[in-house]
């Protein structure tokens, strides 16, 4: 079971309930070169050709470092 209520879910699709956002967070992602997913941040800054964990704990504790954490 997915927990996914289908008359809620057909209701919502057929009055188009989200497109609005939808359009708006489609624009947001385009704006900062999201051109695929996943695609991550990290302190504001996009992160690019990620190949491992490694990478992400690298770039994590520098932001940690530098927020105080």
């Amino acid at each position: 079971m997915t927990g996914l209520f289908i008359n809620q879910f057909d209701e919502c699709m057929a009055n188009n309930k989200y497109l609005d956002k939808v359009k708006t967070d489609l624009a947001a992602g385009q704006d900062l070169g999201v051109n695929s997913t996943p695609t991550l941040f990290l302190d504001g800054k996009k992160l690019d050709n990620s190949p491992d964990y490694g990478y992400f704990r690298i770039r994590i504790e520098e932001a940690l470092k530098t927020s105080g954490g």
